[in-house]
């Protein structure tokens, strides 16, 4: 029998990315930043042109900056006893040229949860930061993997996909993902002990 299949984001879910990347930010370029001012579209978070922002971003990523990043408490305890009863993927929009690190960190915090071959990279920002990319969702690669839930922390990428039918569980109470009202197939969860709950009212 088939079992159900949850797609899951690692930047804010999985992993505390806007400590870890405002951090690197503040002592790297002497920004002032908090992590409630982070969001996806970095050119607006510094204020710089899209050229700025794509060299700093190709710097972040020469310097290996995901590399220190912490874990989202609880998260691995949850992901143990739901891969008990679901399949578990990852769908990142992680540029590619970090497949490596991002591998071996997930090996790192996450052991025995994901293999290579459930880590899918959604490429949305491997072209270069150009507006047109910046309308790029991961929903095309859920639908083909049949993922019938997502837990991800960015708007565009939950309403993309629940408009399209997936139970979507929209990850943390976050400066970057307020709604006024959440649309039909999306849940707010604050951590992973609220996921847990959630999947075990479905059981």
């Amino acid at each position: 029998m088939t079992r159900p299949r949850i797609a899951i984001d690692i930047d804010d879910v999985l992993a505390d990315n806007a400590k870890g990347f405002i951090q690197f930010s503040n002592d790297r370029w002497g920004t002032t930043l908090q992590p409630s001012d982070y969001q996806e579209h970095w050119s607006n978070m510094w204020q710089v042109d899209h050229d700025e922002a794509e060299r700093r971003s190709l710097e972040f990523h020469e310097f290996g900056g995901h590399v220190g990043y912490e874990h989202i408490d609880h998260a691995f305890e949850a992901l143990m006893l739901l891969k008990e009863r679901y399949d578990l993927v990852i769908v990142t929009s992680r540029r590619r040229r970090v497949k490596g690190e991002t591998l071996a960190w997930l090996d790192q915090h996450y052991p025995g949860i994901f293999t290579e071959d459930q880590i899918y990279f959604a490429g949305i920002w491997d072209e270069g930061i150009t507006e047109e990319r910046y309308a790029g969702t991961k929903v095309d690669i859920i639908k083909e993997l049949d993922a019938q839930y997502l837990i991800d922390d960015q708007l565009k990428h939950c309403l993309a996909a629940a408009e399209e039918g997936v139970q979507v569980l929209l990850f943390g109470d976050y400066s970057w993902n307020q709604i006024e009202v959440l649309p039909k197939n999306m849940t707010r969860v604050n951590g992973w002990k609220a996921v847990l709950e959630y999947f075990n009212g479905r059981a």
